[in-house]
């Protein structure tokens, strides 16, 4: 999920990076096909580890970070929520052309738990991690919740990226341009109607 408000030459986007322990869509690898989740509480730790993670476009150019102000990061019951503002122009200009697509993060793993069943895909969980970066996504990835490996620096370990597969369903854009108070209240419903369906 993301909303996104664009005011006065700024784009505010919010909206839940991941949610905790739901299984995501199948997931290729050197292994084969599998599904993942994050467990509860691995992002509240992670953000205790690393307190500046980066603000990302497309896992490319750096936006900003948490000290900086441009990134607010928090898990709660329902995954991790993030609230970026963000004056790059490209940035800007994708909003307001509604071409924003969702969230993303970047992490290493720390520990993980594998699952396997008999004539099912395995399922990994992810129970400790670091995350270096979420990023705002411009492009659809190649189907949701797929993974864009990055190959580090030869001794560190693997660098994973995952998208939202929530957010690319459900946008909520607010421009500029609409100023009834009846629509915002509207917007503002749909946006805590969607959290409602998440938590359930």
């Amino acid at each position: 999920m993301m909303k996104i408000e664009v005011r006065n030459g700024a784009v505010t986007i919010e909206g839940y990076v991941n949610v905790t322990e739901r299984l995501s869509k199948p997931i290729r690898d050197v292994r084969g096909n599998f599904l993942e989740k994050v467990q509860s509480g691995a992002f509240n730790s992670a953000l205790q580890r690393n307190n500046n993670v980066e603000l990302r476009f497309n896992h490319r150019r750096k936006l900003g970070d948490q000290q900086d102000g441009s990134l607010e990061l928090r898990e709660d019951s329902i995954g991790l929520y993030a609230k970026a503002i963000v004056s790059d122009a490209e940035v800007v200009q994708l909003a307001e052309n509604r071409q924003l697509k969702g969230w993303s993060f970047g992490f290493r793993k720390l520990e993980d738990e594998w699952d396997k069943q008999e004539n099912m895909p395995e399922v990994r969980t992810l129970k400790a991690i670091d995350v270096s970066e979420v990023s705002i996504l411009s492009v659809n990835p190649a189907y949701i919740a797929t993974s864009i490996n990055v190959r580090a620096d030869e001794g560190e370990d693997l660098l994973e990226c995952r998208s939202n597969e929530t957010a690319t369903g459900a946008l909520e854009y607010d421009i500029e341009e609409r100023k009834s108070d009846d629509k915002e209240e509207t917007s503002n419903q749909k946006y805590h109607d969607i959290l409602k369906e998440l938590n359930a």
